[in-house]
């Protein structure tokens, strides 16, 4: 029974990994449309294992690997939408600007 939980919490944090670097990648390559979706599937995954109250003592090394690769990802994904939110700010000035002159 104890092998069986074992195989049961490294396969859900390997799942886990995988969906972190498919965000991570997924970002880097602007690709913010698909991200919602391994978005649903990561929580999902991290409910169930809350449901079962996996014991991680054992995986305290991934488990950590996939903070620190999560805060990775919001800090890129914010970088990013901040970068979109100062060009439309921009733009705004500008089509502001242009409408004055009417």
């Amino acid at each position: 029974m104890q092998n069986n939980h074992q195989d049961s919490v490294n396969s859900q944090l390997d799942k886990l990994e995988k969906i972190s670097n498919q965000i991570s990648i997924l970002i880097s390559s602007g690709q913010y449309e698909k991200i919602n979706h391994l978005d649903k599937m990561r929580k999902k995954i991290i409910a169930d294992m809350n449901a079962r109250n996996y014991n991680y003592s054992n995986h305290k090394k991934t488990v950590l690997k996939l903070i620190s690769q999560n805060q990775k990802i919001i800090t890129e994904f914010k970088e990013s939408e901040e970068k979109k939110l100062s060009k439309l700010s921009r733009q705004k000035k500008c089509t502001q600007a242009y409408l004055a002159t009417f």
